[in-house]
């Protein structure tokens, strides 16, 4: 089975989303404690439904050196109000999956979503975010 499935960052701006009110670029993650997390310098969509299945979360660094840039499923938001309220704590994304921009092949993003503890976007038995079904 291909577990691989083609995501295209935003910032690429060959895609726009369904709704442009996903478009959280730039806005503060903070977690489940109010600790600040980072905040989102992409997304990225599937291509077929132009939803926006991953988040890259850029912390630390000076001026965008140095910093780390992980990846968190849109699923675990909790919600949207002036900045990104996830599920998960800040260690959790901290010691979760790097985002490459380049990568050399196809990516299998099922280990992300699996470390998040949510079922990948493929499956059958996915159930969408509160926000895949109007705006945030």
């Amino acid at each position: 089975m291909d577990d691989t499935h083609e995501l295209v960052p935003l910032s690429d701006g060959d895609l726009m989303l369904a709704d442009e009110h996903d478009d959280v670029r730039g806005m503060p993650v903070m977690d489940v404690r109010q600790h600040r997390v980072g905040e989102v310098e992409d997304i990225l969509v599937d291509p077929q439904e132009r939803r926006a299945r991953l988040l890259v979360v850029a912390s630390g660094g000076i001026l965008g050196l140095g910093g780390s840039h992980r990846l968190v499923p849109v699923d675990a938001i909790s919600q949207v109000r002036g900045h990104i309220q996830l599920e998960r704590s800040d260690l959790h994304v901290d010691s979760g999956f790097d985002y490459d921009p380049a990568p050399p092949g196809p990516v299998d993003y099922r280990p992300v979503y699996s470390y998040f503890g949510y079922t990948p976007f493929w499956e059958d038995d996915y159930k969408a975010p509160y926000f895949l079904h109007g705006r945030w």
